[in-house]
């Protein structure tokens, strides 16, 4: 189960991948792959996913986060190949728990949530250490390199996005016919092949609805 805890559960926790995913994957992905992993711009200036989860001169990105009503994340805590628990839920490795296995009512497959109110800082830097590593990830990527540059900027984006409250959603579809679908299961991304996600669609209409029937509170950071 570890495996599907991490940033990229395709790789299947396998070292030799996990290594080379890094400095090849602007070869297939381009722009897109440094920004993936954080080596987009210079090695000064921070790297597009940190200053999203920030308010910077390139945009009011936590502003406009924080205008919202509220934010709600879907998070599949296994067998989603693309997208780690961890990362979907906006925690941090020591934050995750053993999620329930049984379904919330009416809402099968929803097995917890959770808010998590804003936590006060003055949001996510990018320190001299980090502009090293990024050089280093960039110029010479190895695995220390890259696991090194990865959690300093895994920290600061936490930090950032944790300005702001959020409802975490954990979803598990550890009893479904089939689990291996989880990342398409969440949004019934085909109405036939992944309907086990009806119960999640349905916690998202009710959500929605319940929002829509709540007084409007002003969001502030």
């Amino acid at each position: 189960m570890f495996l599907f805890y991490l940033q990229l559960p395709f790789l299947l926790g396998v070292p030799i991948l996990e290594k080379l995913a890094a400095p090849i994957a602007p070869f297939f992905v381009g722009r897109t792959g440094r920004q993936l992993f954080l080596t987009d711009g210079k090695p000064s200036k921070p790297p597009l996913l940190l200053r999203m989860a920030s308010d910077c001169e390139d945009g009011k990105f936590i502003s406009a986060l924080g205008a919202f009503r509220c934010r709600i994340v879907y998070a599949n805590v296994s067998y989603d190949h693309m997208v780690g628990w961890r990362t979907s839920s906006i925690r941090r490795e020591k934050e995750l728990v053993k999620p329930p296995r049984r379904s919330l009512d009416g809402y099968k497959h929803v097995v917890d949530v959770e808010y998590c109110p804003p936590v006060s800082s003055k949001g996510p830097h990018f320190p001299p250490e980090a502009a090293k590593a990024k050089e280093a990830a960039q110029n010479e990527p190895s695995t220390q390199n890259t696991t090194e540059y990865h959690d300093i900027m895994e920290e600061e984006m936490i930090r950032g996005l944790q300005r702001l409250g959020w409802k975490k959603v954990d979803v598990s579809f550890h009893s479904a016919f089939w689990p291996f679908f989880a990342h398409n299961n969440i949004h019934v991304k085909n109405e036939w092949l992944h309907n086990a996600g009806v119960g999640v669609v349905a916690h998202v209409a009710d959500s929605i609805k319940q929002q829509e029937s709540t007084p409007l509170i002003a969001a502030s950071l």
